[in-house]
């Protein structure tokens, strides 16, 4: 059985204990009980923030940028759109590597530009035909479990206070978000 926003968002709300009733359907669109309204505040928030405390090696993924068409402001030659679904681009990588035990590192930046009237993040860069290595956002059955824990710690939190009024259960459950990302610092790479 594929784990879902469900599942996390429940997982959470059982460490609050209380007898919270369970949310029914998916992330963003939560039902609309206390917990549920609130879950669809906060759920992707807090992916994206324990997503982006390390670069989670099970997040990995990789995809050529594509030129957004406008010029790149001084001093960079390039510009591209930043990947669609991504928490975070770790790196820039050319299409190919001369040698691939010595990659030299490529500069880039994260702005913020007007793509076809519309404002866009973007990537500033001189590196042609660029690929970023980023985290993808991946779907909740393929998490880490220490990321999983950790998710669900940190939506524990914000829910006890959030639905709950329970500042005490809050806490705690921060502080075990808190445990659970430390773990992940000595996780592969």
């Amino acid at each position: 059985m594929a784990v879902t926003s469900q599942d996390i968002i429940n997982e959470a709300i059982q460490i609050i204990g209380d007898d919270q009733p369970f949310v029914t359907g998916q992330a963003p669109n939560f039902d609309n009980s206390a917990a549920g309204k609130v879950a669809s505040k906060i759920y992707a928030s807090v992916v994206a923030t324990v997503a982006r405390q390390f670069a989670w090696p099970f997040a990995r993924t990789t995809a050529a940028l594509s030129l957004t068409g406008n010029t790149a402001p001084f001093p960079w030659a390039y510009e591209y759109l930043y990947p669609a679904g991504c928490v975070q681009v770790w790196q820039l990588a050319p299409a190919s590597l001369a040698d691939a035990n010595n990659p030299l590192p490529i500069n880039w930046a994260r702005g913020i530009a007007l793509v076809s009237s519309v404002q866009s993040s973007v990537i500033w860069t001189n590196q042609a035909s660029a690929h970023a290595i980023f985290n993808g956002n991946p779907a909740e059955s393929t998490w880490d479990s220490l990321f999983r824990q950790t998710v669900v710690r940190m939506l524990a939190s914000e829910l006890a206070m959030g639905v709950a009024g329970k500042p005490d259960a809050s806490q705690m459950a921060l502080e075990s978000a808190g445990a659970f990302s430390k773990l992940g610092e000595g996780r592969e790479s």
